[in-house]
């Protein structure tokens, strides 16, 4: 039997955000959302509210529940999460235990990576529309936060999208408060599972949350709010200047690379950009500041550099064009 609970703010304040998002989707009756739950406040507050509208827009809803494994008794809290999806009224309600491998980025994001890999791979079986995640205005600070802290540019700070269309991924509770969403869960009578691990500061993004509680204290109410908002302003200059680059990008083409005449007229931010997707589009595998720098030098300083071998391709000025070619594989033993 699905739970009918009493309308609280909360609640109300939290069907309203899920309303909102649905109403941006390219959504029909029959249309088929996976929600991931994982049991905590946030998941459940969505997959809650999920329901809720998209029986009124004649949507279906699936739950995705990923065990990584890393704790004790994990199964048994993605098998009572799964019961409590069911009485909310998901179908189906799918446990998958996925296998989490340290890599170089440490284990933090070796799960969240094997916990999209999955979602997606659930998606796909499902031929669900979307994936509808549980990310907070809390999330959305510590995320611009840790992007400040790594000053990987605009991208870095942009945080999480509310619709990322391309990995499918939606987000509707970014503008929301851990504490709302949390409340929400606690009127209609649900249990939480408090996740120790939110505890761990071995964690960055644990650090990260106790930082902006020390900050929201100490330096700035509202801090959280404020980076989130910051995060939206952001997603607009990035979305612009992606628009502009693109375009360049096209204009600056030839049927050997790219002119440099026309590059070096344009706006350096621009002009960095437009060599950023360059490179990438041409199979570089990322690019660092710097070596986005030693492109820009090809077309503003020239003085018969060598050829430059960055991130799996090579780039060179050959007479007035910008030259990208796949780079060498080395030598073995080299």
């Amino acid at each position: 039997m699905e739970l009918r609970p009493r309308l609280t703010p909360a609640i109300a304040d939290v069907r309203r955000a899920v309303r909102e998002t649905l109403s941006k989707l390219n959504l029909v009756a029959g249309d088929t959302i996976l929600v991931a739950v994982s049991g905590g406040g946030d998941s459940l507050a969505l997959a809650s509210a999920t329901i809720f509208e998209a029986n009124k827009l004649k949507l279906n809803v699936a739950a995705a529940i990923i065990d990584h494994g890393l704790q004790q008794n994990s199964d048994v809290v993605a098998q009572n999460t799964k019961q409590v999806c069911k009485a909310l009224g998901l179908e189906p309600v799918l446990v998958s235990r996925v296998s989490v491998t340290q890599a170089g980025a440490g284990l933090e994001a070796a799960a969240r990576n094997a916990r999209y890999r999955e979602l997606e791979n659930i998606r796909v079986q499902l031929y669900a529309s979307y994936i509808f995640l549980g990310h907070n205005q809390g999330d959305q600070a510590e995320t611009v936060l840790l992007g400040l802290v790594r000053g990987s540019g605009l991208s870095a700070i942009s945080g999480m999208r509310e619709i990322d269309e391309e990995r499918k991924l939606i987000r509707p509770l970014l503008g929301l408060t851990r504490s709302l969403l949390r409340q929400s869960v606690l009127d209609q009578g649900l249990e939480i599972w408090d996740d120790p691990q939110n505890l761990d500061e071995d964690f960055t993004r644990v650090k990260a949350r106790r930082i902006l509680a020390e900050l929201e204290v100490e330096l700035a109410p509202g801090i959280a709010e404020s980076l989130s908002r910051t995060a939206l302003l952001v997603q607009e200059s990035e979305d612009y200047l992606l628009n502009q680059a693109n375009q360049l990008m096209l204009q600056v083409m030839t049927d050997g690379g790219y002119a440099i005449e026309l590059l070096a007229k344009a706006q350096i931010g621009l002009r960095r950009k437009t060599l950023h997707l360059i490179a990438l589009a041409n199979g570089a595998k990322s690019l660092s500041r710097s070596q986005v720098l030693e492109m820009d030098a090809l077309v503003t300083n020239w003085h018969g550099q060598k050829p430059l071998s960055l991130s799996g391709i090579t780039v060179e000025r050959v007479n007035n064009q910008l030259v990208l070619l796949p780079g060498k594989p080395l030598n073995p033993g080299a």
